[in-house]
């Protein structure tokens, strides 16, 4: 069920985003990772001699960097952007991001935008099940001096919507509406996890709260439409593909695509694939 989901979400996404190959605007790569470690992982887990190698590779061949307000600034005001701009992303709020990751982004000059879960951050157990939560979470005072010295913003991976009914907590997959919920009833839980993610985050993160990154890439335009409303700027999904950004035009910060990095993702076939976006490959 979960994949033939996906599938679909996928395809509307695409269907969506194919326009914003053509015309005028300038292109923005987004790269997605999640969780770093010494040695190679499985999944999604990219080892530290790997990025390092990535990361060295994108400057390298001259990419830089752009932070959120970079880009929502260059949006609504026509602020310059770097000629080979790339945001990174990074999902769930993993500790190895402060371990591993940001150190690497300091010595190169690099920034990243991390996407929280907000139920998680600092935490070792999960409150619902009491189970422990896989690989550890940073807190946002662990987080703070690399927020401080701009290589690290926090943003939003939702407050406790990272779940799927297939686990058995929770009755909605990711944000999307549980069965039989009203729109009325829908709105209100959006907003309730909006609502937790700003209270925990106020006071404890200097960045302003712009951003979410869509669980499992899951979403809707009423979805979209919602976070919009809440004073969401950005949001991404999980669909492998470059963005357009269109001057005095809002709406090409939302439903943002990203590319997934792994492990087998060498640096020269990292910075390929960048240019190629760059140039108008996918």
């Amino acid at each position: 069920m979960i994949a033939v989901l996906s599938a679909a979400l996928l395809a509307l996404g695409l269907d969506i985003r194919c326009g914003l190959f053509s015309g005028p605007g300038r292109r923005l790569p987004v790269l997605m990772y999640h969780h770093f470690s010494d040695e190679p992982g499985p999944g999604t887990m990219v080892s530290s001699g790997r990025f390092r190698e990535q990361m060295a590779a994108l400057k390298d061949a001259g990419f830089q960097t752009v932070t959120l307000p970079q880009v929502r600034d260059h949006v609504l005001h026509g602020a310059s952007l770097p000629e080979k701009p790339v945001l990174i992303t990074m999902d769930d709020g993993y500790a190895s991001n402060l371990t591993i990751a940001a150190p690497v982004l300091e010595e190169l000059g690099f920034c990243a935008t991390v996407f929280m879960i907000g139920c998680y951050e600092g935490e070792v157990l999960d409150y619902r099940s009491g189970n422990y939560i896989w690989e550890e979470r940073f807190s946002y005072e662990q987080a703070l001096p690399w927020v401080e010295k701009g290589v690290l913003d926090l943003q939003s991976h939702t407050f406790d919507m990272h779940r799927l009914i297939d686990e058995g907590i929770g009755l909605r997959d990711g944000m999307l509406r549980e069965e039989g919920e009203t729109d009325e009833e829908y709105a209100a839980a959006i907003r309730e996890d909006l609502r937790q993610f700003r209270a925990r985050r106020e006071g404890r993160a200097p960045t302003e709260f712009m951003a979410l990154s869509f669980p499992y890439g899951y979403w809707t335009h009423e979805l979209d439409g919602l976070l919009g409303q809440e004073g969401i700027d950005f949001t991404f999904t999980t669909i492998s593909c470059s963005n357009r950004l269109y001057i005095g035009q809002p709406d090409c910060l939302r439903v943002l695509g990203r590319f997934n990095v792994e492990e087998n993702c060498t640096g020269a076939k990292l910075v390929r694939r960048l240019e190629r976006a760059l140039h108008g490959g996918a």
